[in-house]
């Protein structure tokens, strides 16, 4: 609220001061010099009146005669000659003019005395103390304007930030995955449309949700008795287990089921709910594991592992099945090597596994976490997947608040990191 609040008090305190500003020049323009034109001539009058009466006294008697003469004016009247007094060259040729000329600093005015050195100095002018001690007033007048604006904007701004937080815990629950959640407000509130709005909006979530896990249990269910029966009747028929036909159907039979956990998982981990059992991995012990049992079913790839860290922190089983994921992609598609390196990286810890295959182009490196996207049609569908395992990967770092990248390897081919943070890991898991 703070922020906001000093924003809308600054954008009122700038239209309040342009507003007061444009008033002020129209009145310095209008009133002031105009009350400066009258109060001049005024003077000017007065002092011509003392000048007519000093015509007739000799110059050098002007400043005895000027003490004795009784002018009941209001204000002091003196003489000076005009290169003692603190005026630049312009103001002088105008006293030389004959014009009055006002000492707006000192709050006097100026009128050469006919054609002699000598000038009428009339002030100071109380008039014009006064104005300059107003002036300093109206300052201080428009700062407690000002900064009792604050009030009335505080009072204004409060109720509806109330209410801007309540929707804003509802937004942070249905992030959250309490699809339950919903913000009542009162029935005058100016955010009332917006609130309504936000409860649409969470109970079509919440219905597409539950329709989406109801479909998907009833399309596993429906797809996993036939094949149940399917497997029933394939022991019932009296094949040889040996045979091409039999070991084929086996086979398929083992993709569907496959593609079936595949599509179950995908969508379990698309849930913003889902929810993560945070453990520590020793990685160095099963990545070793893993590189042994590449180093047998595929002994033409030259493995190396790489550990700055012998541990991971997060979701032991997701991590397990994201890594497992990468380094069985990468196998599929190196030719010769393929490197594995673990460190922490930047407060990350980052996970990536090289190959030298043919790469992923820089169009495509979007395109290949998404579900059922294969780059190489040429691929058998049961040599290459479903194209369900980078997307499965993308599901799991966006459950740890991490993320997928994807580069090109000095080994030629691609170079897919797993970047997520490690201070969450031990945050989440010390909750209780």
């Amino acid at each position: 609220m703070r922020k906001l609040f000093i924003q809308f008090y600054l954008l009122l305190i700038f239209s309040f001061l342009l507003a007061v500003t444009l008033a002020g020049l129209v009145y310095k323009e209008v009133a002031e010099k105009t009350g400066d034109r009258a109060l001049a001539d005024l003077l000017k009058t007065s002092l011509n009146l003392i000048e007519l009466k000093l015509r007739d006294t000799p110059e050098a008697q002007w400043p005895q005669a000027l003490s004795k003469l009784d002018h009941d004016l209001g204000f002091n009247v003196s003489m000076q000659r005009l290169n003692e007094l603190p005026i630049d060259q312009a103001t002088l040729r105008a006293l030389q003019g004959g014009d009055i000329v006002m000492l707006e600093d000192d709050y006097v005015f100026l009128l050469r005395v006919a054609d002699s050195p000598y000038a009428l100095v009339a002030g100071p002018m109380s008039y014009l103390v006064f104005l300059h001690e107003l002036k300093w007033f109206d300052y201080a007048l428009l700062t407690l304007i000002g900064l009792s604006l604050a009030i009335p904007v505080l009072l204004w701004m409060r109720p509806h930030w109330n209410q801007l937080v309540q929707l804003e815990r509802g937004a942070k629950a249905l992030s959250e995955g309490k699809f339950s959640a919903r913000v009542q407000l009162p029935a005058r509130s100016g955010l009332q449309p917006l609130a309504r709005g936000f409860n649409r909006m969470a109970s079509n979530v919440e219905r597409l949700l539950e329709s989406k896990q109801t479909l998907i249990n009833a399309v596993a269910h429906e797809l996993r008795t036939p094949l149940a029966r399917l497997r029933y009747r394939l022991a019932m028929l009296e094949l040889d287990a040996d045979d091409p036909t039999h070991a084929g159907i086996e086979r398929d039979l083992d993709s569907v089921g496959a593609l079936i956990d595949e599509l179950l998982l995908h969508a379990r981990l698309s849930r913003p709910d889902l929810p993560l059992q945070w453990q520590r991995l020793e990685a160095d012990a099963w990545l070793e594991q893993r590189i042994d049992d590449l180093g047998t079913l595929q002994p033409q790839l030259r493995c190396s592992l790489q550990l700055a860290t012998s541990a991971v922190h997060g979701d032991s089983v997701l991590l397990a099945r994201a890594m497992d994921n990468l380094i069985g992609n990468a196998s599929r598609y190196a030719r010769q090597q393929l490197r594995i390196t673990l460190q922490l990286k930047d407060g990350l810890q980052v996970f990536c596994v090289e190959d030298d295959g043919p790469g992923i182009p820089v169009a495509d490196r979007q395109r290949v976490l998404e579900p059922f996207v294969r780059l190489d049609p040429s691929r058998d569908r049961a040599e290459g997947g479903h194209g369900l395992g980078l997307a499965i990967v993308q599901q799991i770092m966006l459950a740890h608040q991490g993320r997928v990248e994807i580069a090109d390897s000095p080994l030629g081919g691609a170079a897919i990191s797993l970047c997520w943070p490690a201070q969450q890991a031990v945050t989440s898991a010390n909750k209780p």
